[in-house]
């Protein structure tokens, strides 16, 4: 028999700073939800962009139910041959493993390791990028491993009138190699790594309102101008969208399920220690050309 949907009128939604996320309650991901209640979380996920729910209990197809109301769960495309993260993986399906832990012979038991990782946004660097990230904590170090979400829609606001005209229309080389620092190595060849235009400037398709789609990890350089002019005004914008005035940072429980929309913020992570483990389970969903 199939499962009957969770009927639930009204969920609570406690807002866990100012600019950028909410905590969700009263939702059971174990089980369906009815039409009200997917309405319900969609509107507080545009109003927040990224939602935790505390407490849940999910197996793989309770994450990926939850994701498909948002979109199709994309597959996982594999890096280009030699490009950095080739191999670290055991599969390539659906769902990712992020994970540090390895087996008795050394060999990674999941995906994108161990440390820092610094502000970046899933699939950018495809025609359609993937539009709602979902991430389920399941073992947890006892410090460190946070996630920083940071917000595109403050970012955008805070632009300077002058440079939102200059960046209107505008589009930038976002590409994928993501490696120890915090600016993706400009010296690659677009060839060896999987990259695509985008608008500099998107208009999110959910809450209509405009964020600044840099990150220092994937955004290459701004189309028609030099170089050296495109990354001075890079790392100012980087600076504006990496300012801790709008960011969250979550603090990891096991069970928790973080969803983020990949339009309307970055996100990174921090260290954690080196004797710890680290793992959570990442399914994504496919979005809409942006132009």
């Amino acid at each position: 028999m199939a499962s009957v949907a969770e009927k639930i009128s009204t969920i609570s939604v406690t807002k866990l700073h100012p600019m950028i996320g909410a905590e969700i309650g009263g939702v059971d991901l174990r089980r369906p939800l009815d039409d009200e209640t997917i309405r319900q979380v969609m509107d507080a996920w545009h109003d927040h962009t990224v939602l935790v729910f505390r407490g849940q209990n999910l197996a793989e197809d309770d994450q990926r139910r939850f994701a498909s109301y948002f979109g199709p769960v994309a597959r996982r495309v594999p890096p280009k041959a030699g490009a950095p993260g080739v191999g670290d993986s055991p599969d390539w399906d659906d769902m990712m493993m992020v994970s540090d832990k390895v087996d008795a012979d050394g060999k990674p038991l999941g995906s994108l390791g161990h440390g820092e990782m610094w502000f970046h946004t899933d699939k950018c660097y495809h025609r359609r990028p993937h539009r709602a990230s979902f991430l389920y904590g399941m073992e947890i170090p006892s410090e460190g491993g946070h996630t920083k979400f940071s917000s595109l829609y403050a970012a955008y606001d805070r632009l300077p009138a002058d440079l939102k005209r200059r960046l209107d229309g505008t589009m930038v080389m976002q590409g994928h190699e993501y490696s120890v620092g915090r600016r993706i190595n400009l010296s690659r060849k677009l060839e060896d790594i999987h990259h695509c235009l985008q608008p500099i400037i998107v208009t999110n398709p959910g809450s209509g309102r405009k964020g600044l789609y840099v990150a220092s990890q994937n955004t290459m350089w701004i189309e028609g101008i030099d170089r050296d002019e495109s990354e001075g005004l890079l790392l100012q914008l980087f600076d504006i969208a990496e300012d801790p005035a709008i960011i969250y940072e979550h603090v990891w429980r096991v069970g928790d399920l973080v969803m983020w929309d990949n339009l309307a913020c970055l996100h990174a992570r921090t260290d954690w220690p080196e004797n710890e483990r680290r793992t959570l389970r990442r399914c994504t969903v496919e979005g809409e050309p942006l132009y």
